[in-house]
């Protein structure tokens, strides 16, 4: 692929929760590809703007908007400050989620919509504020960052489950009617990738031994790197991708083969 179908100059790409792991890698690979490059964070200040000035180092230029991706007004904002700075948004990459390890009969109501919010809605609104403008221009990359949950299930992770299926059939549904205009939409799964977790929605991930069985059971023998997930990011939002909407993209080694 020749170096201008990966080249992002003048674009504008937001990522939400890409204060750390796989959201800062998307954001560093569109900075260093020439795109214009929006950070949201829910709460740790401190690392968004550590990615805001990774970003500024490879020649980016780059803007922090703080807020749950799950709230409207947090969406509101993003959209405000990204026409301000940028004119509009490009891109958009709907990667803010939160994990839990509970049961059904021990997950409450409000850990259900709390979920569902930052993971299903968060992606709702996205759509309602920044396609208009990507219909206007003819041109549009929207990528929600799914995972094995939404087919498998999980019955630690009830809420989380079911946002990625109802994700899965969001990103069916906008890829349907938003293709005649320019504007692709696809899924990726990450599968297990090499992260920071948090040992409370995690806890087995502090066992060792653990992991490494892990790693074990994947064909490719080890987990997906962040930058490998960013590089996937770059090529569907590429113009030799244009045909590829509405698709699941497994980036998770051969884990999980239904398809």
């Amino acid at each position: 692929m020749p170096d201008q179908d990966l080249d992002f100059t003048g674009r504008t790409v937001l990522v939400t929760g890409s204060g750390r792991n796989i959201g800062r890698a998307i954001v560093l690979e569109f900075a260093a590809r020439g795109a214009n490059v929006i950070i949201n964070a829910r709460s740790n200040r401190e690392e968004a703007e550590a990615v805001r000035q990774a970003a500024e180092a490879l020649g980016a230029k780059a803007l922090v908007v703080m807020g749950d991706a799950g709230d409207p007004a947090t969406i509101a904002e993003l959209k405000a400050r990204a026409e301000a700075a940028f004119g509009r948004v490009d891109i958009y990459v709907s990667n803010a989620a939160r994990r839990m390890s509970k049961d059904f009969f021990e997950t409450t109501d409000e850990e259900w919509h709390s979920h569902l919010n930052q993971q299903l809605s968060a992606s709702w609104y996205l759509a309602k504020a920044f396609v208009p403008a990507m219909r206007e221009a003819g041109y549009g990359r929207i990528i929600h960052m799914s995972g094995p949950d939404g087919s498998a299930g999980g019955w630690l992770r009830v809420p989380d489950a079911t946002a990625k299926g109802g994700l899965r059939a969001l990103t069916k549904s906008l890829a349907a009617g938003l293709g005649q205009y320019g504007i692709t939409v696809n899924e990726i799964n990450p599968g297990i990738a090499d992260t920071i977790r948090d040992p409370v929605t995690h806890p087995t991930f502090s066992d060792p031994e653990h992991v490494r069985r892990l790693a074990a059971a994947i064909p490719i023998r080890r987990f997906t790197d962040p930058s490998e997930i960013a590089f996937a990011c770059a090529f569907l939002c590429s113009p030799r991708a244009l045909p590829i909407t509405g698709s699941m993209i497994h980036l998770d080694g051969g884990r999980d083969m239904r398809g």
